[in-house]
């Protein structure tokens, strides 16, 4: 039996095959297209001009974000008094309860622009409403925080004091996605709707939105008290566990082994 040799494509061929697969990876047909008639050698003389695969486009993490929002609310003063009349401190304590202070809630107090000839005396006013209004969010059991640097609010004018309320708030992201089709991926990435269940519980759980732009700070540890259990090891002054220290198990795990050693 004469063995059959295989057929030698022409470079013509060759290129059209070219054209075909590129058409099908859908990566500039076009540029294979049109040097296809060219007697089909481009492609080959200058393989940089082939077209490849697009990697680029990998989906962003889903993930919850965290978005600052400021609310603000003016307290009045009359003429030259600096404590709170009754309808002002109904109007702040009705504005606390919209707002719904609560853990991560940031609380800024802006006294008002002094006015007047004698500016040293306005000041000394204004300052007194100031501590007045924090006075009052105290006893709400409200922490009024100082303002350090410009917070881009023009200080209210007048006979007036504003407080700033700042907060975190839960963007979650748009979940489900179901735009790809699950278990087809000619690009080798996740799903469109990967991750979405995570990230939207995470959103739903966290307790203060703040951690997910910046964690907590644990504060100072006890230097003295960590030198001095370094002291007392190095004067062999450690003393050893006792089976309360160790727990219920270790002394219960003791106390059979030696009943199993009595009775040996």
């Amino acid at each position: 039996m004469t063995p059959r040799t295989p057929k030698r494509q022409t470079p013509t061929a060759l290129a059209a095959t070219l054209v075909a697969c590129t058409a099908v990876s859908g990566c500039f047909a076009e540029i294979a297209a049109g040097t296809a008639g060219d007697g089909g050698l481009y492609l080959l003389q200058h393989p940089e001009a082939m077209p490849l695969e697009d990697w680029s486009n990998v989906p962003a993490r889903r993930e919850p974000k965290a978005h600052e929002v400021q609310y603000q609310h003016d307290v009045g003063f009359v003429d030259d008094e600096v404590g709170l009349i009754a309808a002002e401190g109904q109007d702040l304590e009705a504005f606390i309860d919209r707002a719904r202070v609560g853990l991560g809630d940031r609380v800024y107090v802006l006294a008002g622009v002094p006015e007047g000839e004698d500016r040293a005396q306005a000041r000394r006013i204004s300052e007194r409403r100031r501590d007045s209004v924090v006075t009052f969010l105290e006893l709400q059991g409200i922490e009024v925080r100082p303002m350090h640097g410009d917070f881009g609010v023009e200080p209210p004018a007048g006979d007036a004091v504003t407080v700033l309320l700042r907060r975190y708030v839960v963007a979650l992201p748009a979940c489900p996605d179901w735009t790809g089709k699950p278990g087809r991926s000619f690009n080798n990435q996740v799903s469109s709707n990967w991750g979405c269940a995570t990230a939207i519980n995470f959103g739903l759980m966290v307790a203060d939105p703040g951690d997910l732009v910046h964690g907590q700070r644990p504060g100072l540890a006890d230097g003295e008290r960590m030198a001095r259990s370094v002291e007392r090891y190095r004067k062999g002054e450690t003393k050893s566990l006792t089976p309360e220290d160790i727990g219920t198990i270790e002394s219960q795990q003791k106390v059979e082994s030696g009943d199993s050693a009595a009775e040996k």
